[in-house]
């Protein structure tokens, strides 16, 4: 009896070619950006002793008045105290802060690891099955541009049950889903299929894709689960169109 396509999905996940696949885009970029952002945080502490010795030596005239203005504000500046807790403040927001600019970074980097992603699971899976070519790039602009425009469509149709209270939540996520249904689809079945074979796939096994990408769309409203499960979304579409295709 064959695995589940997530169970499959998932210990191919495990694997550690795509654990690194999933995480040494983030922590690369998280890493990049913290050190982006400590720096930002030294030279504003800095600014800010420099403001409490002495605020003529700031380059703006009217910032260095407004300090001597206010020689409290300057005590308080220059405070060891003070210097502890806001910098302390920094470093949580500045962590924050590259954490998700990392994780928006490192899901559009894993979005070009969809062609490893396949063959491997192609190599590792369903080696039987023959390859017979891919969609072109022309082809798949096309597709997606067509995508595109019916969720503009599917998006004003749904706007109509957007102000009935507990309809509206779903009918927010319904042009999301679609988006994120037929660009997954395109983006794994293009990889494997030609565009007409594809197209008849999508057709013939409308309710089969569709819960599926439905399930994974579920996941990806957890937060983070979105950003950094999409190689194993891809493996499970991968394991989907294989067995769809023999």
């Amino acid at each position: 009896m064959q695995k589940s396509i997530f169970v499959a999905a998932f210990e191919d996940f495990l694997t550690k070619k795509f654990l690194t696949l999933t995480f040494a885009p983030f922590f690369i970029t998280l890493i990049i950006f913290a050190g982006i952002a400590f720096g930002s945080i030294g030279n504003i502490i800095e600014l800010l002793s420099q403001v409490a010795q002495n605020p003529q030596a700031l380059q703006d005239p009217d910032i260095a008045s407004f300090f001597q203005n206010h020689p409290w504000l300057a005590a308080i500046a220059g405070s060891f105290i003070f210097k502890i807790i806001f910098g302390t403040l920094l470093a949580i927001f500045g962590t924050l802060l590259a954490i998700l600019a990392s994780t928006a970074i490192a899901t559009i980097v894993m979005g070009f690891f969809t062609p490893i992603v396949v063959k491997e699971i192609h190599k590792r899976h369903y080696s039987h099955i023959v390859l017979e070519g891919s969609m072109s790039i022309g082809e798949y602009i096309v597709m997606m541009l067509k995508v595109l425009l019916k969720t503009v469509g599917v998006f004003f149709l749904a706007a109509l049950a957007y102000f009935i209270p507990l309809l509206n939540v779903i009918a927010l996520n319904i042009p999301f889903y679609y988006l994120f249904h037929s660009f997954l689809s395109l983006d794994v079945g293009g990889e494997i299929m030609r565009k007409k074979e594809l197209e008849e796939i999508l057709k013939k096994y409308r309710l089969k894709i569709m819960s599926t990408t439905g399930i994974l769309y579920l996941i990806t409203l957890i937060p983070f689960a979105g950003m950094l499960l999409q190689v194993y979304f891809v493996a499970v579409m991968a394991h989907l169109f294989f067995r769809l295709r023999s």
